[in-house]
């Protein structure tokens, strides 16, 4: 095991904590949402909205009353019972620093999100999989997104990126890390079409036809009028299948997201939603796209689509005949915006066009995501006799101020559009598959990849199970009992499942233990194989069989292709060092004793320190090159320290004192810092960073822990 002098960081550090102990400036918190999650209610005794109000210039207006506002069902006044204003604006806040001096596998630590403070929950829909997605419209959908990411993402937020091209696991994971998200982000290309799509080359209007045998027809093409037929069948079949496909996947986003409570916010990037044929509206898009918007409004979900071909000309090109041409056009893409259109406009979100900077509307948009108006009315007993659509309009009574609210509803109950709830290991599963981790048991877990001779490669992870919230009951003997149930799957970047396990485990302790559990709580310790290099999304469940509480999570895991050569760091961990200078390092576990009792908050997998205390951090680093002389490895290590997402302290790299002999491929080691008395409560991050100075490559990792009593 190699050993790294960390005497002078220890010291570098504590003077840090010991003059930044009063910096901090307490932030005032926002006004909390009320008790009762539902933004949106469509029930027989109360039917109620969200709305966003803005002026002239486009700002947000607040300070409005109930006096200011009509509503009408299906052009009928209605008595507004409910009035409120929800103000969801996080203080003020930047962006972590994002610079990297160190080489682009740097990998930045985000600021630590608790359920319980979580800010704007985003999501993007990139529709990539539609027959008419164009190279222009992806590259700025992509480059959007990065810009997104770097500069308008705030420490809280909890982003994800959807793909309708199939897409991919990774790109569901709802999280705040940048580099997961920049990641995702710069997949996103345009791809040559397959299968129906293949009459479609990636322009944004349809190629210029030509057949000699044929009659010039008017339109811009040399063909038949019985091949003109035949080729408009097709590609409004084509339109109708593509039109329905996209609005399923969006359609599972939505269904993911009313899972989570609150005012969401969706961002759909597309070349077009055509709703209609050349024979007029395309009925099975329409009803689809219409389902889809009863669903959104019933789950709190704004919609704001963004036509991503940006300023559009309808110049003449090529052999187009001039006016006939021009009009064409046009007609062909009003005719995409038409779904795009509709889908803003029935949520309560906005459509934007003619936009070459795609960053720009996403900006504007969030920018009115400071807050809502929530308003009610008790609806009549007509409303639900029938199964029709109800039109709601919001009006205000100043014309100089705008207003964006819902559409309206089918005429159904939430109670009757609500899904069953599941029950056994089909509520296990579901919440695996859920979009964020379910609330309810606190579950914690930390994944990282390991290899060793014997195993290969595992995704190694350490599960914190709360011991205020698990229930024991007595067992023989002066014993308690718990039984608890888990399931785990792991996904490949095609959403593709590679290992699961279902299991069942009873956990016995004596009685005179339960104080311990109660404040530390239980680690369960597990492996999965993993025989590829690639990006995998680890996702765990655990019920209490006592108490019915479930909780999930999930996390992101790299595993790298070790036979590439390339210097990869894994398996950071922190864990406090005890009066002998040792401390707990992970290790692998057999299934039968996945589950354990801790005397110390201050381990890898609960992370928890007190002030004054010495936390030792060690990792894995593989790959490093040996000198052809020494056969050494040359290395430097920086050890820099985050707090909510901003570096606080900033290590300078060192040179490791390494044992001898010492195993290039394969080094672990270790090192100490000392946390000052005066030390400031809170979340924090560190990160190590090597670089090999015989290849000038450069790898790292974060953890992330807290400082308290």
């Amino acid at each position: 095991m190699g050993k790294f002098s960390s005497i002078k960081i220890v010291f570098l550090l504590s003077l840090f904590f010991s003059v930044s102990v009063f910096a901090q400036t307490p932030q005032p918190s926002p006004t909390p949402p009320p008790t009762d999650d539902d933004v949106v209610k469509i029930t027989t005794k109360l039917v109620q909205f969200d709305a966003v109000v803005t002026d002239k210039d486009g700002n947000q207006v607040r300070d409005l009353n109930i006096a200011d506002f009509e509503v009408l069902q299906d052009g009928k006044p209605q008595k507004i019972t409910n009035f409120s204003y929800i103000n969801t604006e996080s203080p003020a806040q930047s962006s972590p620093v994002t610079t990297i001096k160190n080489g682009k596998n740097v990998v930045l630590p985000p600021a630590r999100v608790r359920p319980e403070i979580s800010g704007r929950i985003l999501t993007f829909i990139v529709d990539d999989g539609n027959c008419t997605a164009s190279q222009i419209g992806m590259t700025a959908a992509r480059e959007a997104l990065i810009k997104f990411v770097n500069e308008q993402m705030l420490p809280n937020d909890l982003v994800s990126i959807y793909q309708t091209r199939g897409g991919s696991s990774l790109l569901q994971q709802y999280t705040s890390d940048k580099t997961q998200l920049m990641r995702a982000a710069r997949r996103i290309r345009w791809y040559p079409p397959q299968g129906s799509c293949v009459s479609y080359n990636g322009d944004f209007f349809e190629p210029t036809r030509e057949d000699s045998t044929g009659k010039r027809t008017g339109q811009g093409s040399f063909e038949t009028d019985a091949n003109r037929k035949t080729r408009e069948q097709i590609e409004d079949s084509i339109r109708d299948n593509q039109a329905v496909g996209t609005i399923g996947v969006i359609r599972y986003v939505v269904r993911g997201l009313g899972k989570i409570s609150g005012r969401k916010v969706v961002f759909l990037l597309s070349d077009g939603l055509p709703l209609r044929t050349r024979e007029g509206i395309n009925r099975q898009a329409f009803d689809a796209l219409r389902d889809l918007t009863d669903a959104a409004n019933r789950a709190s979900v704004v919609f704001n689509t963004i036509d991503v071909r940006g300023g559009i000309s309808y110049s003449p090109q090529g052999n187009d005949e001039g006016g006939s041409a021009v009009e064409k056009r046009i007609r062909e893409v009003r005719v995409t915006r038409d779904g795009l259109f509709h889908l803003a406009e029935e949520t309560g979100g906005v459509f934007y066009k003619e936009q070459n900077f795609l960053d720009v509307p996403i900006r504007r948009a969030l920018s009115l995501e400071k807050g809502y108006y929530l308003i009610g009315y008790e609806p009549d007993d007509e409303t639900f006799k029938s199964k029709d659509f109800n039109k709601i309009e919001i009006k205000l009574k100043r014309p100089d101020l705008k207003i964006s609210s819902r559409a309206g509803f089918l005429g159904r109950t939430d109670n009757e559009t609500a899904p069953k709830k599941r029950t056994g290991d089909g509520e296990l599963y579901e919440a695996i598959v859920a979009p964020l981790p379910r609330a309810g048991l606190n579950v914690r877990l930390s994944a990282f990849f390991a290899n060793d001779a014997a195993q290969g490669n595992v995704v190694r992870s350490l599960v914190h199970l709360d011991g205020g919230e698990l229930m024991f009951v007595d067992d023989a003997n002066g014993f308690k009992k718990a039984v608890f149930d888990v399931v785990a799957v792991t996904l490949n970047e095609k959403n593709e499942v590679v290992d699961e396990f279902n299991r069942t485990h009873t956990f016995k302790i004596e009685a005179a233990a339960m104080p311990l559990i109660k404040q530390n709580g239980l680690i369960y310790t597990t492996d999965v194989p993993i025989k590829k290099a690639g990006n995998y999304n680890f996702r765990l469940a655990v019920r209490d069989a006592g108490s019915k509480m479930l909780g999930s999570a999930s996390q992101i895991i790299q595993v790298p292709d070790l036979k590439k050569s390339k210097i990869f760091l894994s398996g950071l961990t922190v864990s406090q060092v005890d009066a002998n200078g040792k401390f707990v390092a992970p290790s692998a576990v057999k299934p039968e004793n996945a589950l354990s009792l801790t005397d110390s908050a201050a381990t890898p997998a609960i992370r928890r320190f007190r002030p004054n205390s010495i936390l030792a951090y060690a990792y894995t680093l593989y790959n490093a090159r040996a000198d052809k002389t020494t056969n050494q490895p040359k290395l430097t290590v920086q050890v820099n320290l985050y707090r909510d997402g901003k570096i606080i302290s900033e290590g300078k790299p060192q040179t490791p004192e390494l044992e001898k002999p010492s195993d290039p491929s394969r080094i672990n080691d270790y090192g100490y810092l000392r946390l000052n008395a005066n030390i400031e409560k809170g979340d924090y991050a560190l990160q190590i960073i090597v670089k090999d100075l015989l290849t000038n490559e450069t790898t790292s990792q974060w953890i992330d822990f807290e400082v308290g009593n």
